[in-house]
Formats: structure tokens, sequence, C-alpha cells
């Protein structure tokens, strides 16, 4: 009786090539940064992917990077413009909550790609930079457009522009401090930081203030 001979092992699509590039690409990156990672070491081996396919689908591992970071960041804006948008009986603490809930969210479900976000606002290549600095148009733009919806819906004029670009920098500079936080520790701190930022951005820094303790801004009524 001859045995039936093998079939031959299929070589991955196309699709199931690029998503295997883009996972190890993710690690790769965020562990290593676009400069110290290995083509060949750090992504392609890992990925299973030879050198031609991989040329196929990228012009290089910045190509790759741009295209993780293009790839998530128009779903992130997605999401977060859904969650933006106003319905009957849900308040501004609901909307504010709500928000800095999904970017929290994100950075522990998606630690890999919110640590390339972070490391890439710092990197020297000429391609990133041009990207970084259009990707941040295109959340100010996304931003801005949501913020002024909020506030037509509430009669209300509203600096939009100027708030897209500090919230920009504040939900930055509170998920680089939330990563630095063990495991362990996230889920409390994300509570209280979820509870800081609506406190901070609905009412502004005077929410912080304790009863009774009025400030003045005037040197001599601090004096005796």
């Amino acid at each position: 009786m001859v045995s039936p001979t093998p079939e031959p092992r299929r070589r991955p699509g196309a699709e199931e090539t690029r998503r295997r590039l883009i996972a190890a690409g993710l690690r790769a990156f965020a562990a290593h940064g676009l400069e110290g990672t290995n083509l060949r070491e750090d992504i392609l081996e890992k990925a299973g992917v030879s050198v031609g396919s991989f040329y196929h689908q990228f012009p290089d591992k910045t190509g790759l990077l741009l295209a993780i970071l293009d790839e998530y960041g128009t779903r992130s804006r997605e999401r977060l413009h859904a969650l933006h948008a106003p319905r009957p009986g849900r308040s501004a603490v609901d909307v504010a909550r709500d928000s800095f809930a999904f970017v929290l969210e994100m950075a522990e479900r998606e630690e890999d790609l919110v640590r390339i976000q972070l490391r890439v606002r710092s990197s020297d290549d000429a391609r990133v930079q041009t990207f970084e600095r259009e990707s941040r148009e295109r959340w100010r733009a996304s931003l801005a457009e949501d913020y002024r919806r909020i506030s037509a819906a509430g009669g209300v004029a509203i600096e939009a522009e100027l708030l897209a670009d500090l919230m920009i920098g504040l939900s930055l500079g509170v998920v680089a401090q939330y990563l630095e936080t063990p495991p362990a520790g996230r889920r409390a701190a994300r509570e209280r930081l979820l509870d800081g930022l609506v406190r901070f951005t609905l009412g502004g820094a005077a929410s912080f203030l304790q009863p009774n303790a009025p400030v003045s801004t005037h040197p001599a009524d601090t004096q005796e």
C-alpha cells in the first residue's frame, strides 16, 4: 500500500504575512525603538517571514513602523469619535470619563503600541518626524471637531483647537505615568487617575482646592 504523499506546506498569504509582521513589529519597536530594532533578528525571524515576503509588504522597517502607527491611530480616532457623540441623557462628566477610560484602557490593552507612540516623539528619523507631525494634526483636528459638536449640543462656545492641544498633551503625560505603575497597582491607579482627570478637565485646577481656602494671585495679600 502506497502511503499518500503529504501535501506541501502552504506559504502564508499576503494578509497573514502582514498580520505576522505587524505583531512582531509591535513587540520589537516597543522594546527596542526604531533604531535599536534589527529587521532580521527582531522581526523576520520572530514572524517566520522571509526577506522577500517582507519587501513585498513594506519598503523597510520604517515603513512597517509607520503602517503600524497609521492603522492603530485611525482605529483609535474612530473609536474616540464615537465616544464623543452627544446623546440624550449623557452629561459632560460621562463624556470626559468615557474618553479618559478609553485612553487608559488602550494603554493597558495595547501597551506595546502606546510605548511606540511615546518613543517616536523623540525619533531622529525624518520620515517618522513628518508622520508624527501629521498624525498630531489629524488628532488635533478630530478632537477639535468633537469638542465643537459637544459644545454646540450644550449651547456654548469653546476654543476647540486650544482644548484639543491641551488634551493631547495631558493624555500623553498621564499615559506615560500610568505605564510606569507596576501591573498589580494599575487598577487602583486607573480609578484615581480617572477621577482626577474628569475633575481637572471639567473644573480646572480650582476643583482641587480645599473649601474655604481662597488663593490670591497678589503677593502683597499674603504678607502679614
